[in-house]
């Protein structure tokens, strides 16, 4: 049984690999021209309004401010949370809060993957259809370590 799991992350491991080759081999974006940006290599004022309601709040240092102090008594609350909860249900707790940390760790990278494409030029179809496939290998990762456990 475990023989037949080696061979199947091998096999997903030799598409995984043709897969990235097939990528690498993919179009080149010669005629891409950045955005401007300011001396400080920021966003000029064009990029800011072309990104909408939601991008010109996010670009408000208040509200970058507010995120911070949210994320930071997060991390500070979900502990004491864990350590307060009753014996019996500690291992529920537990599960979630490892559940909603690696969630925010994959939603992180995908949108970072996102970005990354983006601010590379490439089109929106494109840079989403990058972070899928970010996601497609994060999940195949995840069944080989399910299987391999």
């Amino acid at each position: 049984m475990a023989t037949a799991y080696l061979v199947s992350t091998a096999l997903m491991a030799v598409l995984a690999v043709a897969v990235v080759a097939w990528l690498m081999n993919g179009p080149t974006w010669y005629h891409y021209s950045p955005p401007a940006r300011d001396a400080a290599g920021l966003p000029g004022p064009a990029d800011a309004e072309s990104g909408g309601p939601i991008g010109r709040l996010a670009s408000q240092p208040a509200v970058q401010l507010a995120g911070f102090v949210a994320l930071v008594v997060a991390v500070l609350v979900v502990p004491i949370v864990y350590i307060s909860a009753p014996s019996g249900s500690q291992p529920m707790v537990g599960t979630a809060i490892a559940g909603g940390g690696g969630a925010l760790v994959v939603g992180y990278l995908l949108y970072g993957v996102y970005v990354a494409a983006s601010g590379r030029g490439h089109p929106r179809s494109l840079a989403v259809a990058e972070s899928a496939t970010v996601a497609g290998v994060l999940f195949l990762v995840a069944i080989v370590a399910r299987l391999v456990m």
